[in-house]
């Protein structure tokens, strides 16, 4: 017999209170299409799985992916109610950045994207999340104004 490790061995109300937070997180993002990744991952400290949660942007005009936000932590409730309170705060506390960027394969259009993060190199891993960063250039980063 298979040993199973799954979401679905969870209790039902577990699993719901899951749902009811990725769809609060949803609703703080209005439009925003986004995908929860899950991952298991080795703790630095201790070299134990923990759950990493990345919060991935879809940009449906360009078709690209960016990452919105990582956390780890030893549970996905407790991940999620840490995303939304980094949510409910991150605008007060990063600076938005204006990324003007070609697809390398394509190089049919200048593309603008906005982000949030610390500091420049903040923002940079954030647009690179899983590409090949040969195939992107960026040709101008513009920290933008508070408005």
């Amino acid at each position: 017999m298979d040993i199973r490790h799954n979401a679905l061995q969870q209790p039902a109300e577990i699993l719901l209170k899951e749902i009811d937070l990725e769809n609060h997180i949803r609703t703080q993002l209005d439009e925003t299409q986004i995908y929860f990744d899950y991952n298991l991952v080795p703790d630095a400290e201790t070299s134990n799985l923990i759950i990493k949660l990345d919060l991935i942007t879809i940009n449906r005009e360009h078709n690209q992916k960016f990452l919105f936000h990582s956390i780890k932590g030893n549970n996905k409730i407790s991940i999620l109610e840490e995303m939304i309170s980094y949510i409910a705060e991150y605008k007060k506390n990063q600076e938005s950045y204006e990324i003007q960027w070609l697809d390398a394969k394509n190089n049919i259009k200048v593309e603008l994207s906005w982000f949030r993060g610390n500091d420049i190199f903040d923002v940079l891993q954030k647009f690179y999340y899983d590409k090949e960063k040969s195939r992107f250039k960026i040709l101008k980063i513009k920290l933008m104004p508070e408005a």
